[in-house]
């Protein structure tokens, strides 16, 4: 490799990164976002849900935010952290109506 190929190679790295860190911002954005929203969601209405479905939900916004670079995954995860809250929220609300029917 020549004097020249390198310098050009360093002035694209130099030139790239500050365009390589604003991408990834803009990536990860949405997905912050959501995972501060349903970690909003989990503290105002923390009686509405089992301890198990927050703890479920948790984990899977702490997967959420290791995946943060690949939307994908931090998506589902976000959605599967969302499913567990809906369902810890049923399986209440079918528990206070069979303690209703016993009365």
């Amino acid at each position: 490799m020549t004097r020249n190929t390198a310098a050009r190679y360093l002035a694209f790295l130099l030139l790239s990164a500050p365009l390589l860190a604003t991408a990834e911002i803009g990536v990860t954005d949405g997905c912050q976002k959501e995972i501060a929203e349903v970690e909003e969601d989990i503290r105002r209405h923390d009686d509405e849900y089992t301890l198990e479905s927050k703890t479920r939900a948790r984990a899977e916004l702490a997967a959420a935010r290791t995946n943060r670079l690949n939307a994908i995954k931090c998506r589902g995860n976000i959605q599967d952290a969302r499913k567990a809250l809906r369902e810890g929220k049923r399986e209440r609300k079918e528990n206070n109506k069979a303690h209703k029917n016993k009365d």
